[in-house]
């Protein structure tokens, strides 16, 4: 009896060409950079808070991003106590 099982799952096309070409600059067989993945993934869930993992995709609605959008291109300066915090000087 084999002690490894098989999965199957469906991934985009640019993940599955990334995993491809790290796979193949990297010397690595998939199957073992997916079990790695999946193990990191389950770990990292399981001891960390889910407050601390952040969905890879944020879904805005338009004003909201405009708003984004308007503070990227044209951001607020900084407060004096940001820039204490930067400075490592406030607790």
């Amino acid at each position: 009896m084999s002690s490894q099982s098989q999965i199957s799952a469906t991934i985009s096309e640019a993940t599955k060409e990334r995993l491809d070409r790290f796979t193949e600059s990297h010397g690595l067989k998939k199957n073992f950079v997916v079990e790695q993945a999946l193990l990191y993934f389950m770990e990292a869930r399981r001891e960390l808070p889910d407050e601390a993992l952040i969905p890879a995709r944020l879904v805005l609605e338009n004003h909201a991003f405009d708003r984004i959008v308007t503070l990227m291109e044209s951001p607020p300066a900084p407060t004096r106590v940001l820039r204490e915090l930067m400075r490592g000087r406030r607790r």
